[in-house]
């Protein structure tokens, strides 16, 4: 009697969890519908204010608040400056707003994607034309989504988004959702599928047919910890110090005598653009430091990597 007790008790507990995981399940897809309605419908800048103010009651997972601490000292070491990095904030927002732009179709956000896109357009379109080859090169700003997005509609309305590691991740059914003629390939990843995407982006680039977007300032030992191995590093001065910055975007533009063209997006009760003028080639080595110190400074709340330990001074 007593073993049929002990048994029967760990099956009921067992299924009193099942039923509180299934439960759970329920009201997460409840809260995720319900916070999709309300991004489509809701006036965005206002909710956002709503959302910081709820992040300031302390209400985010501790691990994202552990990356405040890291978020700061990396800014306050570099730039020397006292202020705060709220690196929690930084997360929140990016989630929203790309929730807003895909699943949420928010048509406040999807228009200041479209007039962000126009901007970047009239600095693509006249390369497109003189059959200059050029590479997208976005920032890891506000959202690497939404940098995706406005990237591919500019001239000739298709892009390959070119990224350190899995890149099979973004299914069909991915892509379809960010309502944009997006493809995803990796530059490091041992797979003959996604080399020869990449392959193929590239001759595609090359013609005019699509755009590259690769983002520049992914730090190297990101790279390296998703991929277990060394990568090639850029050496260059950052912060008045010795760094190392990722080469793929150097690397590519000189595979193809590409112009590159570097922007960033930041939120401002709205989101904005900020293009620098194309860059040769040849000149996008030493151009790139100070693209990112310059964005860093100006923009640091805006910016997604701060918490990352070692940034761009990995120790070989």
């Amino acid at each position: 009697m007593v073993r049929f007790l002990i048994v029967w008790s760990v099956f009921s507990a067992k299924d009193c969890v099942d039923k509180l995981y299934a439960l759970r399940r329920v009201f997460s897809r409840s809260g995720s519908f319900v916070l999709r309605k309300i991004l489509r419908y809701g006036h965005l800048p206002t909710l956002l204010i709503i959302a910081r103010a709820l992040c300031a009651l302390g209400l985010a997972g501790r691990d994202v608040r552990r990356q405040n601490a890291v978020a700061t000292a990396n800014y306050r070491c570099l730039t020397g400056d006292k202020g705060r990095i709220n690196a929690v904030w930084i997360a929140v927002r990016r989630r929203l707003l790309e929730e807003a732009a895909t699943r949420g179709k928010n048509r406040r956000l999807r228009r200041e994607i479209r007039r962000c896109a126009r901007q970047l357009d009239a600095v693509v379109a006249p390369l497109h034309q003189a059959r200059t080859p050029y590479i997208l090169a976005p920032l890891h700003t506000v959202s690497d989504v939404l940098a995706g997005m406005v990237g591919a509609r500019v001239t000739p309305g298709s892009a390959g988004v070119v990224i350190s590691s899995s890149a099979e991740r973004y299914t069909a059914e991915a892509r379809a959702l960010y309502g944009e003629r997006l493809s995803w390939c990796s530059i490091h990843q041992h797979s003959n599928f996604l080399a020869s995407e990449l392959a193929s982006l590239i001759t595609d680039v090359a013609v005019g047919e699509r755009n590259m977007i690769i983002f520049p300032d992914i730090t190297p030992d990101y790279t390296q910890q998703a991929e277990g191995a060394l990568v090639a590093k850029l050496p260059c001065r950052l912060f008045g110090r010795p760094a190392r910055l990722h080469s793929g975007v150097v690397r590519l533009a000189g595979v193809i005598s590409a112009q590159v063209i570097f922007y960033h997006l930041s939120y401002r009760r709205g989101l904005r653009i900020h293009i620098h003028p194309p860059v040769a080639a040849k000149q996008s080595a030493a151009a790139l430091p100070g693209v990112i110190e310059q964005t860093l400074r100006q923009y640091p709340q805006e910016w997604l990597l701060w918490h990352s330990h070692s940034l761009y001074f990995i120790n070989h």
